[in-house]
Parts: structure tokens; C-alpha cells; sequence
């Protein structure tokens, strides 16, 4: 029979390898029921019909974990304990998200609104919206105590922050900040001026005399509004708290998570195993890039050069994201995301594997961890301020859907059979975002795509299967 090689590629993406993990996870379910008609023991995981198994980022902890072997010398973890594992784990890979996703939202939509300022205007638009926020609630408070000092003493801290995180001259906040209270008071004393007018008011007659009935009317209002102000007050200022609290720890020149919680998940669930280690020799591909040297790295068991590298530290390369992860160090050179070169990495482990296996047929199953189409019309005249985001999007987006096309020019040449499941997202979900909400949301779109005809899961499962009959596992 022909020799025949099926290859397993993933998507870097965060926390939506989740959507892979369901894809891979239905694949062995499929598989195991169907060879069960004819074995009722069989139990099949990814790494008994994967031949090549390779992975950017978050992909490299989905092909690693599925070629770690148990005490049996069979594959310790399924597809349906990965996609547990994201789930269970996503907030101690990504840490306190929540406050910071609030800071990314309030600049984007500063960026949105002066979508012609430049980087030194946004803080002052920022400052602006802090201010008019401020005297909302100053005023408020100043309406229902007399204790004006600790509310003047709060807000000036919260602007202080808020400066402090744009700009590092210390001296110059320091003014401006001064200089923002002050302009704050004065509207503060002009709304009180007016409040207590409107007050007198109200609480005479038509002939100047003072009604005692209207005077114990107002009084009544009074405690019920106020009360509810209360509440409002209390609610308003603990959310700008954990603002106040998360921009006090948070530093713009250090990456936002220290890895210590990932480096202790993977050494937990990888142990000391090595890349030459993987469950039934499957060979797996992990990408990385050297920015010591500034070259892209491959850790692989294709080739020798890496066969006594750590999954677990062929891992962090791989996953350590600029801006969200240190880089990691491994024999004194540092290493980054491979997303950075190849968020997809189909093609170059397709072209790695046929050096390896020249004279076998392939299968490819290429999976991606969703694909949002935002709109750019809105950036046709826009600065640095505004592309920052989306031109990083973009460059990812074109690097995957050109290895795509490359590859199903190649499968074409070839004779090889394609399969690209990239599911489209109806909204943009970050790559850190490990809220329950979002993470509902990556699952249901895990089980769209199982559902979707288009992906032919029918069809790869019966490959699979078909592989499958040709191993005899003990």
C-alpha cells in the first residue's frame, strides 16, 4: 500500500486555539466511534493518524501536548483535555485581563473620536474625559456632604495617574494636574452657586414667603434622590477604581504578563519531556524567531539540530508574544513569538516533511483559530495613532491567507488533498481575552465549524479512519 503522510498544522492565535482544540476533539470522537463498530477497545488520539503534527504560538501547545507520552508510550492527552486545559487555564496564562481590555477600549475610542490628533493629543484627550467625568461626580458628592477635601484629594489622584501613564515628565504632570483641579473647583463652585439658587427658588411663593409645606415636600425629595445618587456615586467611582488600581501597577515599558503561571502550567502538564521524545515518533514543527541572531527558528525532530530542546521551552519561544510575554532564554539567545514570521506554518512544515519523506503522499489538514473581516474604510486617511492596531491585524491576516494560497497551488501540483478549516469570526475577540463570555463565544464557534458542510469533516474523518486501519496499536 502507499506510503501516505497526513500533516496537522494550527494557527497561532491566544486563547482561540480553542477552536482547533473542538475541531481536533470531534476528529478523535469520530474516529473512535467508527473504528469501535469493528473494535469495541479502540480509543484513537491525534497522534496515532498524524504523521506530522505542527503548530505557531498557541498551535505549539495544541501539537506538543498531543505528542507527549504516558507511561505506556501512548498519547497522555486528548483533544477533548485540550480544549478543557484552554478553558480551565486561560486566566493564568492571561492574568487579570479584564482592567486592561477596559484601558484598551477607552484609547481606542479616544483614537476614534480625534481620529486626526496625534500620539501627544490623545493624553490630553484622555485627561479631558477624565475632567468631565470628575466634576460629574465632584459635584454630586459636594450636593451631599460637606466633607469636600477627601473627594478633591481622590479625583487629583486619578488624573495624576492618568497623566503619569502618558507622560513620564513627572514635573509637567505635576502642574498640569494642579493646574486641571483648579479649572475643576472653579466649574464646581459655579454649579453649586447655581444649585443653591435654584434651591431659593423653588422654595418660595409667588409674594416672596416661605411656604413650610413646599419646605418639608423638598426635604422628603431630597433623601430619596439622594440615596440614589449614593448608589450611583458608589458604583461610578468603584469602576474607575479598578482603573485607578490597575494603571498604578501597570507599566507601558514592561510586557503586560510575566509568564511565571505559563511556565508553571507547562512544566506541570510537559514534564522534562524533549522534542525526540513525542509519542509514536510523530514529528512535530514549532516555530519561533531569534532575536539575538534575527533569525527564524524551527524547533523539530525532522532533523536532529533540536532533538534535546524541551517541549515546554520550544513552547514558551514559540508562544511569547511581544508586548505579552518576555522573550524566553535558551542557551543565551532570546526568542520570540514565530507569529511574528509565520502565524501559519503549513507551508514551510508541508515543504520540511517532504525533504524528510520524498517518495509518500500527503494529506494536509490546516486549521486556523478564526479570521475577523474588519472593515479599514475609516483608516483611508488615518496617522500612526489609528493603524498601529488594524496594520498588525492586516499583516497577519495577509501572512495566513498567502500560505494558504501557496499551499493549495502546491497540493495541486502534487497530488496532495487540502483541508483549511478557518472559521469567520462575527466580532473581533483578542487574543487574551479569557472572559467565561468570551470563551462561550469561542466554543460555539468551534461547534459552527464542526457543523459547517463546507468543512467536510465527514470527509477528512474517513481519511483518518482509513489511516488508522493501518496501525496496530497494543
Amino acid at each position: 500500500m502507499e506510503d501516505t503522510k497526513i500533516l496537522l498544522s494550527i494557527d497561532g492565535g491566544g486563547i482561540r486555539g480553542l477552536i482547533p482544540g473542538i475541531i481536533l476533539a470531534e476528529l478523535e470522537k469520530r474516529v473512535t466511534e467508527e473504528l469501535k463498530k469493528e473494535n469495541p477497545n479502540a480509543d484513537f488520539r491525534c497522534a496515532d493518524f498524524f504523521d506530522i503534527m505542527a503548530g505557531t504560538s498557541t498551535g505549539s501547545i495544541l501539537v506538543a501536548s498531543l505528542a507527549v507520552p504516558d507511561d505506556n508510550n501512548r498519547p497522555r492527552y486528548s483533544g477533548s483535555f485540550m480544549v478543557d486545559f484552554f478553558h480551565k487555564h486561560g486566566t493564568d496564562v492571561f492574568p487579570n485581563y479584564s482592567p486592561f481590555g477596559y484601558i484598551g477600549n477607552l484609547l481606542k475610542n479616544v483614537t476614534n473620536v480625534h481620529k486626526g490628533a496625534k500620539l501627544s493629543n490623545m493624553a490630553n484627550s484622555v485627561v479631558g474625559v477624565v475632567k468631565k467625568e470628575s466634576l460629574k461626580v465632584e459635584t454630586k458628592v459636594r450636593s451631599m456632604t460637606d466633607n469636600e477635601s477627601s473627594v478633591k484629594v481622590e479625583k487629583k489622584s486619578f488624573v495624576g495617574t492618568i497623566m503619569d501613564f502618558f507622560n513620564p515628565n513627572k514635573e509637567k504632570n505635576n502642574e498640569t494636574n494642579d493646574r486641571a483641579v483648579d479649572e475643576i473647583d472653579s466649574k464646581v463652585e459655579e454649579s453649586g452657586s447655581k444649585i443653591k439658587t435654584d434651591d431659593v427658588k423653588k422654595s418660595n411663593t409667588e409674594d416672596g414667603t416661605t411656604s413650610k409645606t413646599e419646605i418639608v415636600n423638598t426635604e422628603v425629595t431630597t433623601t430619596d434622590v439622594t440615596k440614589n445618587k449614593e448608589d450611583e456615586d458608589e458604583s461610578f467611582m468603584e469602576h474607575f477604581k479598578e482603573l485607578d488600581d490597575f494603571l498604578a501597577t501597570y507599566d507601558p515599558f514592561k510586557p503586560r504578563y510575566d509568564a511565571v503561571g505559563f511556565e508553571k502550567l507547562l512544566t506541570e502538564y510537559f514534564y522534562e519531556y524533549k522534542i525526540k521524545d513525542a509519542v509514536n515518533g510523530v514529528n512535530i514543527f514549532i516555530t519561533s524567531y531569534n532575536i539575538s541572531s534575527g533569525e527564524r527558528t524551527f524547533f523539530t525532530n525532522l532533523t536532529s539540530e533540536h532533538d534535546d530542546v524541551l517541549m515546554k521551552d520550544a513552547i514558551r519561544a514559540s508562544a511569547s508574544a511581544p508586548t505579552y510575554f518576555p522573550a524566553k532564554n535558551l542557551s543565551n539567545k532570546y526568542f520570540v513569538d514565530g507569529g511574528v514570521f509565520m502565524n501559519n506554518p503549513t507551508t514551510r512544515a508541508y515543504l520540511e516533511a517532504r525533504q524528510k519523506y520524498p517518495k509518500s503522499k500527503f494529506i494536509i489538514i490546516s486549521l486556523g483559530t478564526g479570521r475577523y473581516l474588519k472593515p479599514l474604510e475609516k483608516y483611508h486617511n488615518a496617522g500612526i495613532a489609528q493603524w498601529v492596531s488594524p496594520l498588525i491585524s492586516v499583516l497577519m491576516d495577509s501572512e495566513q491567507l498567502n500560505h494558504h494560497d501557496i499551499i493549495k497551488i502546491l497540493a495541486n501540483l502534487d497530488g496532495t488533498k487540502y483541508y483549511r478549516i478557518q472559521p469567520t469570526l462575527e466580532e473581533e475577540l483578542n487574543l487574551a481575552s479569557v472572559s467565561e463570555n468570551d470563551v462561550k463565544k469561542l466554543i460555539d464557534i468551534g461547534n459552527k465549524a464542526i457543523a459547517d458542510p463546507e468543512n467536510k469533516l465527514d470527509e477528512i474523518t474517513k481519511l483518518l479512519v482509513d489511516k488508522c486501519k493501518t496501525i496496530n496499536i497494543k
